[in-house]
């Protein structure tokens, strides 16, 4: 009798030690960053061929927890592995352990259902059974049912950590590629208005890290100044790709100057479709000013209408133009506009991240408030105005997200020879 405990408490203790040092090394191999494949069949071994638990189905949800993974399919026929997991999920209370036999028909593989949890949340689930019929006593599946559920937890947790790093490492990743984009866009705009005869300002605020707007003022060849701004449809990398090239074209025609205003742009308009492939357009403004002249040529190519507003607060609205760029192979009609732009002569461009952001009320900002803030200008610098006009909008959409990306680009004029003294 002594020699039967005795037998007993060594098999004990030697279990013990086997379950010990199961999980120790499955722990050493999720460590070693062991691969997937690897480490379920250390888990299969340690139940199947040490324990007895010969019948094992796993699943495992995603990191959104809106797909479950087939891990481990063992001792089971080709049907059940073929199955979706989407087919009997309902049937499975993921709440809390429960016997198999409360499922329909001898289909199911197993004898227990062994939900996992994390921060209350199913994110696996173990169907496991033995087939042996000569076992006496207690099932090994049930009798060795907490170490079950330890190792499945482990195993699960460390496989759900590995993803969670996976992604984050990911999106930190792909938030500095956007970061960088965002320093390389900024690098592309203006700053420096040195050398224009005109006074020039302008601000920037893209929705994300990276946008698709863009404006610009410099001189061509023959001593004019272009100023535009271009809006790109779309968001992200690929609005702000596109319109880093279109940038590049812009200033390659108009800087030499050597064909008409209407000329280059039907130029242009057919390298936006070369680029997009007719997949993207893009909204443009641009005027050309010359110095001997108190008088400014433009097009507006579908962009919201620029705000022209003379020293004595006549304003108009720039409108003359064509549908934007790249929308159709050949422009279908274009009017070219002019403008008399005396001392004190402000143009303001705009995107409609401006004029269309809204407030709580559903009401867009609008180029009415714009004019009027405006029409303050005298005596101030552009950059002031400029601040102001981002002040206002920003004040009237409160806790309302930022609709698009905002640009805002401001040129006063000089009389002509007359310089900015």
């Amino acid at each position: 009798m002594s020699n039967l405990k005795e037998q007993r408490l060594k098999e004990k203790l030697d279990l013990r030690d086997f379950k010990l040092h199961a999980l120790l090394e499955v722990t050493r191999a999720i460590n070693a960053q062991t691969s997937e494949e690897e480490l379920m069949q250390r888990y299969v071994d340690a139940l199947k061929s040490n324990l007895g638990i010969d019948r094992l189905v796993l699943y495992a949800s995603d990191l959104d927890g809106t797909t479950w993974d087939l891990l481990v399919a063992e001792g089971t026929d080709a049907n059940w592995q073929a199955k979706q997991p989407a087919s009997f999920f309902e049937a499975l209370d993921l709440d809390s352990i429960g016997l198999a036999g409360a499922l329909a028909g001898d289909e199911h593989p197993s004898d227990v259902v062994v939900p996992i949890h994390q921060h209350d949340e199913a994110i696996a689930v173990v169907l496991a059974g033995d087939t042996s019929e000569n076992v006496r006593g207690v099932s090994p599946v049930v009798k060795h049912l907490n170490f079950l559920v330890t190792l499945t937890n482990v195993l699960v947790v460390a496989r759900r950590n590995r993803a969670m790093v996976a992604r984050s490492l990911q999106e930190e990743a792909l938030r500095r590629e956007l970061e960088l984009a965002g320093e390389m866009q900024a690098m592309l705009l203006p700053s420096d208005w040195r050398g224009l005869n005109l006074d020039i300002a302008g601000h920037y605020q893209p929705h994300t890290q990276v946008g698709g707007d863009y404006y610009d003022a410099f001189s061509t060849d023959g001593g004019s100044t272009v100023m535009c701004m271009a809006d790109v449809s779309g968001k992200g990398m690929s609005a702000a790709l596109l319109m880093s090239n279109f940038q590049a074209q812009v200033r390659a025609l108009f800087q030499a100057g050597n064909q008409p205003l209407e000329a280059t742009l039907r130029l242009l308009n057919r390298r936006v479709m070369e680029i997009a492939r007719g997949e993207k357009y893009i909204t443009f403004f641009v005027a050309i000013h010359n110095a001997d002249s108190d008088c400014f040529q433009f097009v507006n190519c579908g962009h919201n209408p620029p705000l022209y507003l003379s020293h004595d607060g006549h304003s108009e609205l720039l409108t003359s133009g064509c549908v934007g760029l790249g929308m159709f192979r050949d422009i279908p009609s274009m009017e070219v506009g002019d403008v008399k732009a005396v001392k004190g002569g402000l143009l303001c461009c705009y995107t409609d991240g401006l004029v269309e952001q809204e407030n709580d009320h559903e009401v867009p900002f609008g180029t009415d408030r714009l004019l009027s803030l405006l029409r303050h200008h005298k005596g101030q610098s552009l950059t002031s105005v400029n601040n102001a006009v981002v002040a206002a909008v920003e004040a009237y959409r409160g806790e309302v997200p930022r609709l698009d990306d905002t640009a805002l680009l401001s040129i006063r004029f000089s009389h002509p020879r007359e310089g900015l003294a």
